[in-house]
């Protein structure tokens, strides 16, 4: 299995020992967006490729570019690469509607970092967040926009989370299992917020979708009901193990996200 989305059991387990194996099998599924459709609206939302040794490639993780070089996913996807020495010259990103289409773009990485403070944890702090560094500056994209530091509590404050419905973008299988390359969006319902998580419902049975294996690094957005701006608010991290029920996902608006964040940004211009 090709790209993760974490559930409740040890990094290695899940991440390390899934995700290394799928570094080496040819051709082996990634799983994405659930009860979702065709996305045509996002198109700083990609997927990280695995190049393989007879030249064809196979989706890994999902990520968001938030500056002309830096690619924002999720920390265990990196931290999987980092594990396996995986070489970014084996690596592509790519934001075709397709993946798989002929002629899509497949654009070269120079490099993977995870959070400093990555260490894996569902109930706690993991630091859930990686970033790629693309080889060349993208051009004439909309960069993603990160939530600024304490952006959910604010809106908890305000009483206007309750209500929220969030966006999930990402590449892979549907939930029918269906490798489509394509990439999808799906929206979730608000369930919960904790000190580092985004708690969401993806329960078709209440008009929800999500995301699976594979969506990790994903944008979770939302549109912000006063400024109509859509921010990115978490990636993709973890839920129930068929991808079924919740939808839990990293804050990116926890200071030290947005720290790391900039760093990146202004480190890879």
């Amino acid at each position: 299995m090709v790209g993760v989305r974490l559930v409740r059991r040890r990094v290695f387990e899940v991440c390390g020992v899934l995700a290394v194996f799928g570094l080496m099998a040819l051709g082996s599924p990634a799983s994405a967006i659930t009860w979702g459709n065709i996305d045509t609206t996002h198109p700083n939302v990609g997927a990280i490729l695995i190049v393989h040794a007879d030249g064809s490639v196979g989706e890994f993780c999902s990520g968001t570019l938030v500056s002309a070089r830096v690619f924002l996913t999720a920390g265990h996807c990196t931290d999987a690469l980092t594990a396996a020495a995986f070489p970014a010259s084996r690596l592509r990103v790519s934001f075709a509607p397709n993946v798989y289409a002929e002629g899509a773009v497949r654009l070269a990485v120079s490099g993977y970092h995870n959070h400093p403070d990555y260490n894996w944890g569902p109930t706690s702090n993991p630091h859930d967040l990686g970033v790629i560094i693309l080889e060349n500056a993208v051009e004439g994209v909309t960069f993603g926009v990160p939530a600024s530091v304490g952006y959910l509590d604010d809106l908890a404050a305000a009483g206007d989370l309750k209500s929220a419905t969030f966006i999930n973008v990402g590449y892979g299988l549907n939930q029918d299992f269906v490798l489509t390359g394509d990439r999808q969006i799906s929206t979730s319902s608000f369930r919960n917020l904790h000190e580092a998580w985004l708690y969401m419902s993806q329960n078709i049975h209440h008009g929800d979708g999500g995301t699976c294996f594979g969506d990790s690094g994903g944008p979770t957005f939302f549109v912000d009901p006063s400024s109509h701006v859509e921010y990115i608010v978490a990636v993709t991290s973890w839920g129930d193990s068929v991808c079924k029920s919740t939808n839990n996902n990293y804050r990116v608006d926890l200071e030290s996200s947005r720290s790391f964040i900039d760093d990146m940004i202004a480190l890879n211009p």
